[in-house]
């Protein structure tokens, strides 16, 4: 039986970069859609390490996308 590896698994957390690359999307407009309130602390992003509150944020891939789905940049107005 096969055990699943950390390289094989998906990661649900990632980085800035990575989620921007995922989404297509820039920092700027995620910056935009987390200040705006479209994205939440907790279910969208997080930030990780300690730095009292200032670390780097981590994203939840499938739940930013989830809610950015088929939304015009109308709606958004970024």
């Amino acid at each position: 039986m096969d055990t699943p590896t950390a390289s094989s698994r998906q990661r649900v957390w990632v980085t800035t970069a990575e989620a921007c690359a995922a989404l297509g999307m820039s920092r700027e407009i995620l910056r935009q859609l987390r200040l705006r309130g479209v994205l939440t602390p907790g279910k969208h992003y997080r930030r990780w390490g300690c730095t009292q509150g200032r670390g780097p944020l981590q994203w939840h891939l499938e739940n930013v996308e989830a809610t950015i789905t088929g939304w015009s940049s109308k709606h958004l107005r970024l």
